[in-house]
């Protein structure tokens, strides 16, 4: 594109990076010369090429890594200007000028920029989120942007584990539509866009504890945000189920299990006699099992073995039951306890 120095076309750079600043044309009749110019407050000569001539470049003796001149098939004339190590000073408008007959004088401007590195607190912000399986969840991104936004605004939400990073939904420069590119199983038909740019994710599910899920907006060109978000899933708690599992033998033991299922990520489940934790006391056993199901969910049981010791038996009822005790979101711990059984040693009843 060629037009006035006004009209410059803007290159971000990150410093001590190199740089290339190419134009073209397509000559229809003769190349009369080619220049590199820097404009400031003056216009500072870079370099020069004549077809008879040959280079002559301002400041150095060698102009073989500053500029180089070559043909491209269909008369097209290509100048480029090499940047090497690019600092400070080196930003500004660098002008590319043809020289041609008939045509005339073409031109072409580039206004380069050094990109000024985000600092910590603007690139980044970190949270968690608790959620409990089967719900919908929203996760923000960043808030109150759309005036920073410019024509070169891009994000992307990307997922992550320990392993692996995974890209779900971008956008890019100059397309109006988001997209999702994920053809992961685990996020088909789960996730799309929000408002504000947030992610929605509806269900829940068990193994989306402990990702991280990350937007990355970049606003403006050396301007960058990123937010990180951690997922921290609780199942719903559920009501422990108790049962004796037969009744009292001949030597007077009695077992009672204690069930919970649909546990996550974690619970404990504690025993009590008429009030009292048995855990310790002569004649009981308490052994606990976990196992997990194939839905990614914890099932907990418990067995409270008791043995009659060679008192008198006692006519007299005792009440045993479980307790449940579960995190949920809100930093909190749930408290669920099953029916109680009525047993004495001499005769079960409910």
């Amino acid at each position: 594109i060629w037009g006035e120095t006004s009209n410059a076309q803007n290159i971000y750079v990150s410093p001590g990076s190199d740089l290339n600043l190419t134009c073209q044309t397509e000559k229809k009749g003769f190349l009369v010369q080619m220049q590199w110019s820097k404009i400031s407050s003056k216009e500072e000569l870079i370099a020069v090429y004549h077809p008879r001539h040959g280079y002559y470049c301002a400041n150095v003796s060698s102009c073989d890594s500053l500029v180089a001149f070559t043909e491209a098939p269909g008369k097209v004339s290509v100048w480029t200007l090499h940047l090497r190590n690019v600092s400070s000073s080196l930003s500004g408008k660098y002008e590319c000028t043809f020289t041609l007959y008939p045509e005339g004088i073409r031109m072409h401007t580039y206004n380069v920029l050094i990109q000024t590195p985000v600092t910590q607190d603007e690139q980044r912000r970190n949270h968690t989120i608790e959620i409990e399986i089967n719900q919908s969840l929203e996760i923000p991104c960043f808030q109150n942007i759309t005036s920073e936004i410019s024509s070169e605004f891009t994000f992307t939400w990307l997922v992550e584990d320990n392993r692996t990073q995974e890209i779900l939904i971008s956008k890019y420069s100059g397309n109006t539509q988001h997209h999702l590119i994920s053809n992961s199983t685990s996020f088909k038909d789960r996730v799309k866009l929000g408002t504000n740019y947030s992610l929605q994710l509806s269900p829940v599910q068990v193994y989306d504890n402990d990702l991280t899920f990350s937007c990355c907006i970049k606003v403006s060109p050396g301007k960058i945000l990123r937010s990180f978000t951690k997922v921290k899933v609780f199942a719903k708690p559920e009501v422990p189920v108790i049962a004796e599992n037969n009744s009292m033998d001949d030597l007077g033991k009695r077992t009672f299990t204690c069930l919970l299922n649909n546990v996550f990520p974690t619970a404990n489940l504690t025993w009590f006699i008429d009030g009292s934790s048995p855990q310790g006391e002569k004649g009981i056993s308490i052994t606990t099992e976990k196992r997990i199901d194939k839905g990614g969910f914890l099932e907990l049981r418990s067995v409270l073995t008791r043995v009659s010791d060679n008192q008198p038996a006692q006519s007299s009822n005792l009440a045993i039951w479980c307790t449940a005790l579960a995190p949920v979101p809100g930093n909190k711990v749930s408290n669920i306890t099953s029916e109680k059984i009525m047993f004495s040693l001499g005769k079960l009843s409910i």
